[in-house]
């Protein structure tokens, strides 16, 4: 595209050249007597037509640099109109005290960290002490219960036993006492019946027989007694029995109160060890210090973005406040010029459309783009206009404040037949046609479809080709255009 600014000096000496050519053929044509007409041939041009606003230069990224704590500036690395990048430091503050704080947090969390490995350490093994043990049957009073429970068992048993056999034996007459007394007895009836007979024969004399009455009642006493004891022993070994019974039932309750109890105290000793892993935590004092430690980065003023120290306020030896501006870093790489746009020219205009941006005390020309249009208008002078954003890379040239000109391009036709807007003339119906030479060289007309203007120049579209000649009658107006200086 064709740089559309040309300074105002050349411009008017450029129109001031194309009005003495006019009216030169103009006063050529009055010369020679007839209608005053003028001439002038179709060019290629190109057909531009935009948007002119205006405004002043300003930086896009203008960063105020704040002290993140109140401290003393030990340092300061850099001076107003200095290039920094991103990152660069600006000024150290003192950080001692942030630096002393954070070594003890450090010793605190080191030291308690090592007390809860000790704690875990020995509550890990108190508790794979205890498992052992039950695993390999080492525990002694569990060991001690059992075998105590071993003993009642068998003393019960021996007890079942040895009753079962006594009362058998005395049931079924075979109780060894019991058959000697009553063998006893039955011989000792056996002579006395004997004895009897003899007596009633008169072979024994009755004191004889009182002596075998005696012996048989003896034997008889003895069975009584025998059959007593029998009936005793069998009710001592019930009696064992029982006992034996309510001892295996004491000796199974502590059994179950030994297991119960270690089982009690392996729980135990698993809710010690997982309190102590709880407890282990230093969250807080962890969190702590990693906040001091992200604190100690306020102590170094850093620039947060490239580009130049427009201000700055941090002197060594004096404080900085907290949350105080202590710096500006702004950078000139992306430049902006804010516009209004009035509610008649927005129709079609959108963020993104490129624009030119024409710096008159530069002389130079610069490539843009609208980046950003308000979806408020305000209102001025009855008008609405709506506030839009220009902006475009800027070189070394630039400066903060200038005014410049923004030049939106409506439309634009390119090496297009066109003619000043002054050699067309209108019907009443609106239709442009000029005027022409036939081949009798008699004045006539010619209609012709227009295309863009420029305010100046207008496009043919249909009805002319470049090179061909046209009339028109320029006026007083004309003229007095032509002459009149730019402003």
């Amino acid at each position: 595209m064709k740089k559309l600014k040309m300074s105002r000096k050349k411009l008017a000496g450029l129109i001031a050249v194309v009005a003495a050519a006019a009216l030169a053929v103009v006063f050529a044509v009055n010369a020679g007597g007839g209608p005053q007409y003028a001439e002038t041939t179709v060019e290629s041009r190109d057909i531009v037509s935009y948007l002119e606003f205006s405004g002043n230069i300003e930086a896009v990224d203008v960063s105020t640099v704040y002290s993140g704590v109140t401290a003393e500036v030990t340092q300061v690395l850099v001076e107003e109109g200095d290039r920094v990048e991103a990152g660069d430091v600006i000024a150290v503050l003192d950080s001692s005290e942030v630096e002393y704080n954070i070594a003890v947090q450090e010793a605190t969390l080191s030291l308690a960290e090592l007390t809860d490995a000790y704690n875990i350490k020995d509550g890990q093994t108190s508790l794979d002490n205890l498992n052992e043990q039950l695993a390999g049957g080492q525990n002694s009073t569990l060991n001690s219960a059992q075998a105590a429970l071993l003993s009642a068992q068998e003393s019960y048993q021996s007890a079942v036993e040895t009753y079962n056999q006594a009362k058998q034996k005395l049931d079924d007459g075979t109780n060894q006492s019991v058959v000697s007394a009553r063998q006893s007895v039955s011989s000792a009836q056996a002579s006395y019946d004997s004895a009897l007979a003899q007596n009633e024969d008169h072979l024994l004399t009755d004191e004889a027989l009182a002596t075998y009455a005696v012996t048989l009642g003896n034997a008889q006493e003895s069975l009584r007694l025998a059959q007593e004891a029998a009936e005793q022993e069998v009710q001592d070994y019930y009696d064992a029995m029982v006992k034996a019974e309510e001892a295996l039932a004491d000796a199974e309750r502590d059994y179950s109160t030994a297991e119960l109890s270690m089982e009690q105290n392996v729980e135990t000793t698993e809710n010690t060890l997982e309190k102590t892993k709880a407890l282990a935590s230093q969250e807080t004092t962890r969190l702590q210090l990693e906040h001091l430690q992200e604190s100690l980065e306020d102590y170094t003023i850093c620039a947060p973005i490239g580009g130049y120290i427009t201000e700055l306020s941090l002197k060594e030896g004096e404080y900085a406040g907290n949350a105080a501006a202590v710096a500006e870093v702004t950078s000139f790489d992306t430049m902006q010029v804010k516009i209004k746009i009035s509610e008649y020219d927005i129709l079609g205009v959108k963020e993104g459309d490129p624009v030119q941006i024409h710096v008159d005390s530069l002389n130079r020309d610069y490539e843009g783009s609208i980046a950003k249009i308000s979806k408020t208008a305000t209102v001025q002078n009855e008008v609405s206009y709506l506030d839009a954003t220009v902006e475009f890379e800027a070189d070394d040239e630039i400066r903060d404040g200038l005014s410049a000109e923004v030049r939106l391009i409506k439309t634009q036709e390119l090496g297009v037949p066109a003619l000043p807007q002054t050699a067309v003339s209108y019907n009443d119906d609106n239709t442009a046609f000029v005027y022409v030479r036939d081949g009798s060289k008699k004045v006539t007309t010619r209609p012709i479809s227009l295309g863009e203007t420029d305010g100046t120049w207008v496009q043919i579209t249909e009805g002319l080709e470049v090179g061909d000649t046209v009339l028109y009658l320029p006026s007083a107006l004309s003229y007095a255009d032509l002459m009149m200086p730019m402003e």
